[in-house]
């Protein structure tokens, strides 16, 4: 059978409804300028696909690019700064490789803030993941830990032993959450067990998925890494000064990973909510060789999509929280802005 016969090929590739988030994919995919348009071209062998957008176009937010293989020009860049898109692209195993912000801010006052440190920022941001896996699991010792955080810790120290002892918890009542799939697939594939997996021994850190479900919040949280970097450029925060994780010596941008925190229990419901409802078969998800579990086409774009949408509002208002409680701990007077989601400052922290 040829690449023009292979049906799902044919499925992926099909003519695309342009949203908010425009997905790039397949291989051999470029993002050009032609006549003042902005050109996308992707798909696979046959099965290709050519979009024009125009500059009074307002449809588009984010482009997302997860092709092999292609080329961006500089026009392009350019071209999707100048009218408000930012560029986001990862590996094929979903990691976030490059994010190109459409709208930037710089505020040195806050990066020094930032540097300094905030108890009450790192306590917002965790009151704010709490709250969001305890409407998740609704286990009860979740609300009395989310009760302590409130009232009675006054350091960082205090604050991240309440995350851990609450994220015990939380993970705890959703293992053993079922994947149902159509036909045979391992048997690990088909039960939650863990966040850890057993590819990185070090720590045992959940990065190298060995399961689908693992696989779906991965690529999930990566999109909320992604929109967390794009927010922080916003705000006019340094990505790479954490409050709660620390700078590294290669770049992890730590702010964003701060600010991921907030969004990881609304992609955990995004992705309880598409394991309720959905029969997977073996081709929605692909191993490696080492036993690497990633998330296959066209299930990636269906994730991609449904976890921007779950993150973007929570993301956008907290990022804000956050700016403005640093703000506050500054010397001087900083204009408290809200460029993600509009409000008034009577309705801002």
């Amino acid at each position: 059978m040829t690449n023009a016969e292979i049906p799902e090929l044919a499925e992926i590739f099909a003519p695309r409804t342009i949203g908010p988030t425009l997905i790039i994919e397949g291989f051999g995919a470029k993002l050009t300028v032609e006549r003042g348009q902005l050109v996308i071209h992707d798909g696979f062998g046959p099965h290709r696909r050519t979009n024009k957008l125009s500059r009074i176009e307002r449809r588009v937010e984010r482009i997302i690019i997860t092709a092999v293989d292609g080329y961006v020009t500089i026009d392009a860049m350019r071209w999707c700064k100048n009218v408000g898109i930012s560029v986001v692209m990862l590996d094929p195993a979903g990691d976030v490789i490059m994010t190109s912000p459409a709208d930037t801010y710089y505020e040195g006052r806050l990066h020094r803030a930032q540097a300094l440190g905030s108890v009450e920022a790192v306590r917002y941001i965790m009151d704010r993941k709490i709250t969001g896996q305890y409407e998740v699991s609704g286990h009860p010792k979740i609300k009395d830990h989310l009760i302590r955080l409130q009232h009675d810790v006054d350091t960082i120290r205090e604050i991240t032993a309440i995350e851990a002892k609450t994220s015990r918890y939380y993970w705890g009542s959703i293992r053993g959450t079922q994947v149902t799939f159509r036909g045979d697939v391992p048997e690990h594939w088909t039960t939650f067990q863990t966040r850890s997996s057993a590819l990185q021994y070090a720590g045992k850190t959940p990065r190298k998925a060995t399961t689908p479900f693992n696989a779906m919040l991965n690529l999930g949280y990566s999109i909320g890494y992604a929109e967390a970097r794009l927010a922080c450029h916003a705000l006019g925060l340094d990505t790479e000064l954490g409050l709660l994780h620390r700078p590294k010596e290669a770049k992890s941008h730590s702010m964003a990973l701060d600010l991921i925190e907030i969004a990881r229990p609304h992609v955990d419901r995004m992705v309880l909510d598409l394991v309720s409802e959905r029969t997977f078969t073996r081709k929605d998800f692909y191993e490696t060789n080492e036993g690497q579990c990633t998330v296959g086409s066209p299930l990636d774009r269906e994730i991609i999509e449904r976890a921007r949408k779950a993150v973007q509002e929570p993301l956008a208002e907290a990022t804000e929280d956050v700016a403005h409680i640093l703000a506050e701990s500054c010397d001087t007077k900083i204009k408290k802005r809200t460029p993600l989601t509009k409000r008034t400052l009577k309705a801002t922290h």
